[in-house]
């Protein structure tokens, strides 16, 4: 076409592209392309780029059984019920489901008062699954930590407002979603990858499949998989 684009500055809110991914028509687009993820953006139907962060760290290990949840939740966002409605602010960009390391941490800061370096000490212990650790970390967030002088440390989730039952409730939550949570920058990134790929497929589609093939010339497999998918489309 002679014109030169400058994927630093597309348009992340263009609804040919959210279509296009609604349809499942993902073949080549980065992170998007196998056959459970074409289904889960079929259901999904993103419209916006929270959408594909969002998908990209729920089709993993442990966040799939979020899934229908917060397919749900999404369909239904009048009926979402959090543990106690401080968590809603945290939890309405993923319709009440935790999802991110960055919303265990939020959780611990708002409601515990924790300090942001020791939000992400917590983060780490449950990644690990460090029993031990969590354990000491539950009675601070709940009840709070002061030094030998009485000095509060940690105000804990009590001084908060929050009842000790919804407390346990939701460390409960946190240590049971925090094994599998995705760091939410680190899925962005990747979002951002896949919608430009898209992007680049939707308006540039020969280029994009021409280029995609010469990127797996050494695998007979993908390019004979591609070559179908032009046939498919009508490209020679």
């Amino acid at each position: 076409t002679g014109k030169t684009v400058d994927i630093e500055n597309i348009p992340l809110d263009d609804k040919n592209v959210y279509d296009m991914l609604g349809q499942g028509d993902t073949d080549g687009v980065f992170q998007l392309e196998n056959s459970g993820m074409k289904q889960f953006m079929k259901e999904l139907k993103p419209r916006d780029f929270e959408d594909i962060i969002a998908g990209i760290s729920l089709y993993r290990p442990g966040p799939m059984d979020q899934i229908p949840r917060y397919l749900e939740n999404r369909k239904h966002p009048e009926d979402i019920e959090y543990t106690d409605e401080v968590l809603a602010p945290i939890l309405e960009v993923t319709y009440g489901c935790m999802v991110y390391q960055e919303q265990v941490m939020q959780i611990v800061r708002d409601l515990g008062g924790y300090s942001l370096g020791r939000s992400d000490l917590v983060r780490r212990a449950m990644a690990k699954k460090n029993i031990d650790v969590m354990e000491r970390e539950r009675q601070n967030f709940i009840y709070g930590q002061e030094d030998d002088e009485g000095n509060i440390i940690i105000p804990g989730a009590l001084r908060r407002g929050v009842s000790e039952e919804k407390a346990n409730e939701i460390f409960d939550e946190m240590m049971e979603f925090a094994k599998y949570a995705f760091n939410k920058s680190h899925a962005a990134a990747y979002a951002l990858i896949a919608y430009r790929t898209a992007w680049l497929k939707f308006y540039y589609p020969v280029e994009f499949m021409a280029a995609l093939m010469t990127s797996v010339m050494g695998n007979s497999n993908k390019v004979a998989a591609y070559i179908q998918y032009c046939r498919k489309k009508g490209i020679d």
